[in-house]
């Protein structure tokens, strides 16, 4: 797994500054890749790292998230999709001098969709892994915290633990994590936890979590039409999940987005790495990236 690699950081406004991994190659197409929610770039490189091999790699932390600032409070989908761009203007990442793709899981995967749709110039090609594409009445009642049933669950978990190992075996006593791989389970404590005064924290609290969470773009339904990016969407096949059945609804709106389902739950990538790294490199091949 790519344990060396170049980093960055941008102040985007006076005290806050974002950060993340810049590893791209000469000559070569770039991946960026924004994460999920409460997540972090750097949990992905079991997936992302042997791409690394032909593909560079660019990796964006947003606020709050992974090695960025948190802030005194968080801004909005919009004034998140307006820093993308701010970073990707401020490191040359432009489809005029290689290859872009953009690449992100969950609500990463989302802004860029968003991003794609308003800068159509901004992108070659996108992989999307399982993006928050919910149904419309779904987002109107996120935008309420009284109603959004997930709130009451994020403001109850545990955000901090004794030791490292005490923090392995919560994660793997969830739901959520217990089938993710053994790199990934690491890649998370290493990546989206942090150590203060001898005990282990989540880095993105779940109360900015929960901001995210109330604050989706509820137009993001208007941006598919408007996506003239050639574009997969990988997505969970789980036949209970609504985004399975969103993403291939936006494949039949759209004829520029393709759907293909993976094995696993909305984080797929993360219990399937290896797998969906060949996905990954199956599609790009396919999008002549």
């Amino acid at each position: 797994m790519l344990t060396i690699y170049n980093t960055w950081s941008y102040e985007v406004e006076d005290g806050l500054t974002l950060r993340g991994v810049d590893h791209r190659l000469n000559g070569h197409p770039t991946l960026q890749f924004i994460h999920g929610i409460a997540f972090a770039s750097k949990i992905y490189l079991p997936m992302l790292s042997p791409l690394n091999e032909s593909y560079g790699l660019f990796l964006q932390d947003l606020q709050g998230h992974g090695e960025s600032d948190l802030g005194d409070h968080y801004p909005g989908w919009q004034k998140s999709i307006d820093r993308i761009a701010l970073v990707m203007d401020e490191y040359d990442l432009h489809t005029r001098l290689n290859p872009i793709v953009g690449m992100g899981h969950s609500y990463g995967a989302s802004l860029q969709m968003i991003l794609a749709a308003q800068q159509p110039e901004r992108f070659s090609a996108m992989i999307l892994l399982d993006p928050m594409i919910l149904p419309q009445p779904m987002f109107e009642m996120f935008e309420n915290i009284d109603t959004n049933p997930m709130v009451d669950r994020i403001k109850k978990k545990t955000a901090r633990w004794n030791s490292r190992e005490e923090a392995q075996s919560y994660l793997c006593s969830k739901t959520a994590f217990k089938n993710w791989h053994d790199d990934a389970i690491n890649a998370f404590i290493d990546h989206a936890m942090v150590v203060k005064q001898d005990s282990y924290h989540l880095r993105c609290p779940p109360e900015f979590e929960v901001e995210v969470l109330t604050k989706p773009l509820v137009t993001l339904w208007d941006a598919i039409p408007q996506i003239k990016t050639p574009t997969i969407i990988l997505h969970s096949d789980e036949p209970v999940s609504p985004i399975r059945q969103t993403c291939q609804q936006v494949a039949e709106m759209n004829p520029n987005i393709e759907s293909i389902p993976m094995p696993g739950s909305h984080n797929f990538m993360l219990e399937y790495p290896k797998e969906t790294c060949e996905q990954i490199i199956f599609s790009l091949d396919k999008l002549g990236v």
